[in-house]
Order: structure tokens, then C-alpha cells, then sequence
């Protein structure tokens, strides 16, 4: 019982943080010089061969894209899989596995290499940084 109630606490809670995750306050940030922040949540297991090759990516794209702010959510932590459940029913998707990589209001599963999904992700990352800026600059 007492399960439970802690359990419907957190969706409660993440509920009523999250009930505008569509805003752009989750996805994109202002930094104190101004400049656009995009957010990318990585969610990810312990237990996760393709989250393992996936992880060194992570420092490599905060070395890259100093506007980039990562948020790396492991799952056996109860509150991050409500977390992630949570924000991908927002987007209309189904978080059937790990890894997952929520940014710029959409949701990319899965990891094979550095050299294809690795570039994928980088090449959303920077065509939502772009549109971002444009659009903070009118």
C-alpha cells in the first residue's frame, strides 16, 4: 500500500511539474548571457550494452556545443523512469527501451555507433540549435 501511494505521489508530482512539458522552458533555456540553451535528457540503464556505447558520447557533445545542457537520467531510479515515461507520452511515443534521447520536443531510441547514430543526433542537435537562434533573434 504504501508502495503505491509513493508510487502515485511521484506520477502526481511529475504530472503537475511536467503538465506543460511542451513549453519551451523543458526543451530550451536562455543562459544568463543570453544565448539559447537546447536540453537533451538522456535516459539510460545499468544494464544497457547500446546505453554503454552511447554514454561516450555525452562528453563529447558538452565539449562541442557549449549550449548544450545534458541531463543523464539512469533508470533504476523510480522518479527517472516516471520521468521519462511522462515525457514521452507528451510527445505521443512509447519509451519501449533505453537509450532514449529526448531534445527539441522529439524522441530518438536506441544507439548503434558514434559514426551513424552518434552523427544523427548531432546533426538534430545543431539543425534545433539553428532554428532556436533564429528564432530568439526576431
Amino acid at each position: 500500500m504504501i508502495k503505491r501511494f509513493r508510487v502515485f505521489f511521484l506520477v502526481f508530482f511529475l504530472s503537475f511539474s511536467f503538465g506543460a512539458l511542451a513549453e519551451d522552458s523543458v526543451w530550451y533555456s536562455t543562459a544568463a548571457d543570453g544565448s539559447v540553451q537546447i536540453h537533451l535528457y538522456f535516459f539510460w540503464s545499468k544494464t544497457c550494452g547500446h546505453c554503454h556505447r552511447a554514454l561516450p558520447l555525452l562528453p563529447k557533445l558538452e565539449k562541442s556545443y557549449p549550449w548544450l545542457k545534458i541531463h543523464s537520467l539512469e533508470i533504476s531510479d523510480d522518479r527517472n523512469v516516471t520521468l521519462y515515461l511522462s515525457m514521452a507520452d507528451k510527445l505521443g511515443q512509447r519509451p519501449n527501451s533505453v537509450p532514449g534521447f529526448l531534445f527539441c520536443e522529439q524522441m530518438s531510441v536506441g544507439y548503434g555507433m558514434e559514426e551513424t547514430t552518434g552523427l544523427e543526433i548531432k546533426q538534430q542537435l545543431e539543425r534545433c540549435y539553428q532554428k532556436q537562434t533564429k528564432q530568439a533573434s526576431h
